[in-house]
């Protein structure tokens, strides 16, 4: 019996199933196949064979059971069938499995009142076809690759290997031939294989694992190797693939290494580092950074934004800003971060200074340094206190300089002068007595030129640290007498009075007797030009509780201002505006004296008002005191 092409649909009244997509076969009670359509004929490959072949539903018990029942009682089902040749070149051959649903034909497409069954082919069975298909051609290719290929059962027995470099794994290849590769494998890759096909069993679609093997030579290296197990499409065979991963592995841990020393040398750098990826998010930040955001720690979480982390830091109050500097302050700040600039300087909150610099990377993202400036503002101010202090001095020195000249030449004039005067006998014949008067002037003249330049360089030899001290134990009571009798001249000439006040039984005092001599006559000295006629000044001397000993020169003269003290310690400085005075004098007296006294290790202190007199102490420490001999 010849097969029914679609061409007779017509005459069956199969018309409208001719080109449906799915595979539709019409089969007799005996399983001849009295048609079919084109997709069916497409299934099987009908146009290839002969067509005067018959094809025949072959059926097992079971499917014949299905075929029965849906014939007989009209039930349709399920099963599985295959479709046999039978012609004079080709009987009885198999052609393929098929799944298909099976129902009763209509009364009017059967024959002699026998039913007819109508066989559909699952819509899926081409694409699964093509899906073992393929699957059976990548398990093919896969077998091109480098790797050590296994094709196992489930309980690991190999069927069959493939591999470039069996050596690999030190085992000879005779060993993959037989045996299940459980057992083929050297610890602990067997053990763990074993675990891998228990898990294929699983439901485990594909399981991985990896195993270090021992070097088999010596000053080699371990190798490392990575095991992939896919359970093929029968779901009796397994495909194990090994790969040797040891060159990748040791690249791993040389990154995870070198990633490691960065992030050392990144905790390592003295200043905050910071790194903003391209999308402005928080990659790391090293431990001094967060040191110096303490305060904000919580949020320094990767992941953060740079703009709402700068906000929650300027709101928490980390800048030393006003609420009303804050705004423009972070405007200002989200400029440089985003397109950089010259580095930023802003004061935190506790006081410290901050210097912020950033730079972007290639990738886009940023880099930020943080430093820590505050010694370096403090530097900067006690520069730039020390470079006014010093231009200070110099104007100082320089109005100094300028009253020096003066103070110079005008008693090198009279000097000068008198002197021609003598030399030409002006005034006649030098048995005149007026040229005694021009001789005394020519004295006092040299004696002020002769004091202002010895406390010149009295003062140049202290701070160059060449004064030396000749010390012995002084007498004070003789040494304040022989001061205020030398000043006594001047005092009674200028109206005032000289007292002293000197404890009995004040000790004696360690030191140089020139020098602390000096330093009274400069003392009284000083007060003497600004005491007034009728005034008076007292020296005493007494020992403190502590056992330091005080000398201290007390006058009722015009005083200075708390302001004016300082200028009266200072080298070439005078307390008093030289054009509001006509006292003369090298402001040289007080600084002097200061500056012998911390000879000594003692300590210059004044006590002064405006109109109500000035108090000058000398004190020196208690192991001068009392002091006869020292070796």
């Amino acid at each position: 019996m010849t097969v029914p092409h679609h061409d007779d649909a017509g005459c069956l009244g199969l018309d409208l199933l001719v080109g449906l997509a799915a595979p539709l076969w019409l089969v007799a009670a005996d399983g001849l196949v009295v048609w079919l359509n084109d997709a069916a004929c497409d299934l099987i490959d009908l146009p290839a064979r002969d067509p005067r072949a018959a094809l025949r539903v072959q059926a097992d018990a079971a499917a014949r059971a299905v075929l029965g029942r849906c014939r007989d009682t009209g039930r349709p089902g399920r099963t599985t069938i295959a479709i046999a040749v039978e012609s004079e070149a080709e009987r009885g051959v198999r052609l393929d499995a098929l799944d298909v649903r099976v129902t009763r034909a209509p009364a009017r497409l059967s024959a002699n009142d026998a039913p007819f069954l109508l066989l559909e082919a699952t819509a899926d069975r081409l694409a699964r076809q093509e899906v073992a298909r393929l699957t059976e051609q990548l398990v093919a290719l896969s077998y091109a690759y480098p790797d050590l290929r296994f094709e196992l059962r489930r309980d690991g027995t190999i069927l069959d290997f493939a591999t470039a470099s069996p050596t690999e794994l030190n085992i000879p290849a005779e060993r993959f031939l037989h045996g299940r590769a459980q057992e083929v494998l050297p610890d602990p890759a067997g053990a763990r294989l074993d675990a891998a096909l228990a898990r294929l069993s699983a439901d485990e679609p594909v399981v991985g694992f990896e195993f270090t093997l021992p070097a088999p030579f010596p000053n080699q290296n371990d190798a490392t190797f990575e095991a992939r197990l896919v359970l093929l499409m029968d779901g009796d065979r397994v495909l194990c693939s090994v790969r040797n991963v040891s060159e990748r592995v040791r690249a791993e841990r040389e990154a995870r290494q070198a990633h490691a020393r960065l992030l050392d040398a990144i905790e390592s750098v003295a200043e905050g580092f910071v790194l903003f990826d391209a999308d402005d998010r928080l990659v790391l930040c090293n431990q001094r950074y967060r040191d110096l955001f303490s305060d904000c720690r919580d949020a320094l979480t990767p992941g953060t934004r740079f703009e709402p982390l700068l906000r929650a830091t300027s709101a928490h109050g980390l800048y030393h800003l006003s609420p009303e500097e804050t705004a423009a302050w972070v405007e200002e700040r989200l400029e440089l971060h985003r397109k950089g600039g010259p580095p930023m300087e802003v004061q935190l909150s506790n006081g410290r200074w901050m210097r912020i610099e950033e730079r972007r990377t290639s990738e886009g993202g940023t880099v930020g340094v943080r430093t820590d400036i505050t010694d370096l503002k403090h530097r900067a101010l006690e520069l730039a206190a020390a470079r006014d202090a010093a231009e200070q001095a110099n104007r100082r020195k320089s109005d100094y300089v300028h009253h020096l000249s003066h103070d110079l030449r005008t008693p090198l004039n009279a000097v000068m002068g008198f002197a021609q005067i003598l030399r030409d006998e002006v005034m006649g014949p030098l048995t005149n007595p007026r040229y005694r008067e021009a001789a005394a002037q020519i004295v006092t003249a040299g004696d002020y030129m002769l004091d202002l330049i010895n406390n010149l360089l009295d003062l140049a030899r202290i701070e160059a640290g060449k004064m030396e001290l000749y010390e012995e134990a002084s007498h004070l009571p003789h040494l304040i007498d022989a001061t205020l009798t030398m000043m006594g001249a001047r005092a009674e000439a200028v109206g005032v009075t000289l007292d002293c006040d000197v404890e009995d039984d004040v000790p004696c005092l360690y030191g140089d007797p020139t020098l602390i001599r000096q330093m009274l006559t400069n003392l009284v000295g000083n007060a003497l030009k600004f005491t007034p006629p009728g005034g008076r000044i007292t020296v005493s001397a007494r020992r403190v509780a502590d056992g330091r000993l005080c000398l201290s020169v007390r006058d009722t003269g015009r005083g200075m201002t708390a302001e004016q003290i300082p200028l009266a310690l200072a080298a070439f400085s005078q307390a008093h505006d030289r054009m509001t005075t006509s006292e003369a004098g090298s402001g040289l007296g007080l600084p002097l004296t200061c500056a012998l006294l911390e000879l000594h290790g003692g300590r210059l202190d004044i006590d002064s008002a405006p109109d109500r007199g000035t108090t000058v102490r000398l004190t020196f420490p208690a192991d001068r005191v009392g002091v006869e001999e020292r070796a």
